[in-house]
Parts: C-alpha cells; structure tokens; sequence
C-alpha cells in the first residue's frame, strides 16, 4: 500500500479548506475523484480501501484521520470508520493484529 501518498492526501486535505468541504459528504468513489483532481495517485490497495470503507481492516494508522476529512464513509448505525471495519473482521484477524503489536 501506499502510505505515503495516502499520508500526503491526508496533510493536503487539512491544509485545504475547500477539498476538506468538497469531501465532507462524498462517497468513495466521489473521494477517489476528487483525489485523482487533486493529482493524487493512489495504489490498487488504498483505492480499495475506500471502495469498501476499510473492511476487513482491524488497525490503520491513517484511518482516523480518513474519519475525520470523510466522515460520510462511515456507514450509517456505526460511529466511526474504526468500529465500522473493526466489524468486519473475523477473530482471527483481531487475534493476528493483537499478537503483531
């Protein structure tokens, strides 16, 4: 994945009023757009990201702040993106995260 990119796309959107308001509501292929507009560029793995709103994904450093600049990602009856994709996981994954700490 590419982290950086994403990283980069995270300070970018917080420096940015303007993108930061345009991605307020978006979906996520409406994010990935907006992104690609903004010269963004990122891997298969973080467009999926995206596209299915951090499914199966138990820890993301970056999710958080994808939280926070795209709050309409999270899908409705969840509070955040993290308890949403935490969700998602089976207790293997948990258990395999938990033991890589």
């Amino acid at each position: 994945m590419s982290h950086q990119e994403l990283k980069n796309f995270i300070v970018a959107v917080k420096q940015d009023e303007s993108m930061r308001s345009r991605l307020k509501e978006a979906q996520p292929e409406e994010i990935l757009r907006i992104a690609q507009q903004a010269g963004f560029k990122f891997s298969e793995e973080v467009q999926g990201r995206f596209r299915n709103r951090w499914a199966g994904v138990y820890s993301c450093p970056q999710r958080e702040d994808i939280n926070d600049i795209c709050p309409a990602l999270c899908p409705p009856g969840f509070k955040s993106l993290a308890e949403y994709s935490q969700s998602t996981c089976s207790p293997y994954d948990t258990k395999e995260k938990s033991l890589n700490k």
